[in-house]
């Protein structure tokens, strides 16, 4: 991965804010995954502050940082970006089912950009869970296959991937 002053900056803050975690299937650190999501958006047009804010998409979600905290010390642009990337829903608005479609009505609304670093996630996240978790899934590739409808404006290339890895058994 280029190293820009950009992406060092998300680098340093994602390896801060992901310390101590680990991936759920793998037992991996955690920082293993937002680095694929940053390497697969790597391979397809991209700007510094995508790349930054592919290592920095779960951090809001996952960890006591805020948007303003990555505004600070990233970028108020990569802060935009990971906003685009949080989920909005919460416990409160009930099921899984239905965060997941709040969660996606909120996707549809975001640029290529933050369509492509999600679809960089779907891919890696997918792959994961498929070869980790095969129970689950089949919940998680569904709510994927749904969530791929609204992911029209990222890039096409990655789109293509995305849908072979969910479509395939």
């Amino acid at each position: 991965m280029k190293d820009t002053p950009l992406i060092n900056k998300a680098k340093m803050l994602a390896g801060k804010a992901h310390e101590g975690q680990f991936r759920k299937y793998s037992g991996m650190p955690y920082i293993v995954h937002p680095i694929e999501v940053a390497t697969i958006v790597q391979t397809v047009e991209h700007s510094d502050e995508m790349i930054a804010a592919a290592l920095l998409h779960d951090v809001v979600e996952d960890t006591d940082y805020s948007f303003e905290d990555i505004a600070k010390e990233v970028s108020p642009e990569v802060a935009d970006l990971v906003k685009g990337l949080t989920d909005v829903s919460s416990p409160q608005d009930g099921n899984r089912k239905v965060r997941k479609a709040i969660d996606k009505d909120h996707l549809a609304e975001q640029n290529a950009e933050v369509q492509t670093i999600k679809l960089a996630d779907v891919i890696s996240n997918s792959q994961d869970i498929k070869a980790n978790d095969p129970k689950f899934a089949k919940v998680y590739i569904e709510e994927m296959k749904a969530l791929l409808e609204v992911l029209t404006k990222g890039n096409k290339t990655l789109y293509a991937k995305a849908k072979e890895i969910v479509y395939s058994s």
